[in-house]
């Protein structure tokens, strides 16, 4: 190894050498990646079902991702290998998991990726106007040669980037605040009451970044709890905040991709910050989200790189020109359905590894395991049948 490396604190990572993050880059890291496509669809199907409703469900799905994020946290200190999911749930529950599991990461992955290319045709024809098909290709265009070329973003960027795009939406959502109809408040509609679980699970869902984020704190338990549990609750707040204020002040009105209707009520200078911030967002989760599925082709399946570059940018696109193109049928699917069936396989992970596990996590300190298992394992399981019933239809 070369003196500079010798000089330095630094992490082979995956066949990259990386410098270790601070605590609030592994949080920015982790609110970035669930800060995103999902967050649009969220004031949505919160209208649909009810402002009371919507709340409770970001509520408890947060709190259940949160303790779905520390069992996840529990299973990667306890390894002493840079796996990702998969690689996890394959090296406590054996092959057939691992292979399901791995099945439903890249039909997520992808999902995601879909999600994305839909949403940033909407978003870029809310600010300049023309085709959201046209839009969606030159997005997807730009986007895939940077997956292509993999740049990936620089932690700092990272964490400019989301805090720039949270300050957005704060700043937003409290100045339309000012336009809230007391009437969102009181309507409700039970007969959707299953409509938003799987919008709002996706846009929680930050599993990939944990990962990564315990790989970059190295033996150093304490601050990767830390930073999990902070970073899983800054979204979950801001979420409500955005709902409250977006279904307060378009109501049934609410777009699929929020910041549109935004724009359509309060005029161009909302129309253009706001659909700015969905951009910013969804640019970087789709670049994101395309290099860590090519990483998990590369990495985890030994497919040769540029077989794996093509697949990740051919196949969303592909979706998409077939007609797949429903923003929040989407989000539903990826989110209901797959990180539904990923969290029941990590609960029995996590309980595995604290059999089987060869590293001491006494620092992480995940007391109480049953407690959060018990209630995670019956919700996720719930909301997988759910999934799979809506589904069929």
């Amino acid at each position: 190894m070369s003196r500079g490396f010798e000089n330095k604190k630094i992490i082979l990572h995956q066949g990259v050498y990386k410098r270790p993050v601070s605590v609030g880059d592994a949080i920015f890291m982790i609110t970035g990646m669930s800060i995103g496509a999902g967050m649009l669809g969220i004031p949505y199907v919160v209208a649909q079902v009810g402002l009371k409703i919507g709340i409770v469900y970001i509520l408890v799905l947060g709190l259940v991702m949160l303790c779905l994020n520390l069992m996840l946290g529990d299973i990667a200190v306890r390894t002493n290998e840079p796996l990702q999911i998969p690689g996890l749930v394959g090296r406590y529950l054996g092959k057939g998991p691992k292979y399901i599991i791995n099945i439903l990461v890249v039909f997520g992955s992808y999902s995601t990726l879909l999600a994305y290319i839909s949403g940033e045709g909407q978003a870029l024809t809310a600010l300049f106007g023309g085709s959201p098909v046209v839009w969606s290709l030159v997005f997807w265009t730009i986007g895939s040669a940077i997956v292509w070329r993999g740049l990936q973003t620089i932690k700092s960027v990272e964490k400019v980037l989301s805090l720039i795009v949270m300050s957005i939406v704060i700043g937003v959502s409290f100045y339309i605040l000012r336009d809230f109809d007391m009437t969102a408040w009181a309507y409700t509609d039970v007969s959707k009451i299953f409509l938003p679980y799987g919008v709002i699970l996706f846009a929680l869902n930050a599993t990939p970044a944990i990962i990564e984020a315990h790989a970059l704190l190295p033996k150093d338990q304490k601050s990767f709890k830390r930073a999990l549990i902070i970073g899983s609750l800054i979204p979950m707040t801001i979420y409500i905040i955005f709902a409250i204020a977006v279904v307060g002040a378009t109501g049934l009105q609410t777009t699929e991709v929020a910041t549109i209707g935004l724009g359509e009520k309060f005029g161009k200078g909302i129309l253009v910050l706001s659909n700015i911030f969905a951009v910013l967002a969804m640019s970087a989760g789709f670049i994101g989200s395309g290099i860590a599925l090519k990483q998990n082709f590369v990495w985890d399946n030994k497919i040769p790189k540029i077989i794996a570059e093509f697949l990740v940018i051919s196949v969303p696109i592909f979706l998409f020109l077939l007609g797949l193109r429903h923003f929040i049928v989407i989000l539903s699917v990826a989110g209901g359905l797959v990180i539904g069936v990923e969290a029941v396989f990590l609960v029995l992970t996590c309980w595995q590894a604290r059999r089987k596990g060869y590293v001491n996590a006494s620092e992480y300190g995940l007391h109480h395991f049953w407690l959060l298992a018990i209630p995670v394992f019956l919700i996720f399981s719930w909301v997988t049948v759910q999934s799979m019933l809506n589904f069929v239809k």
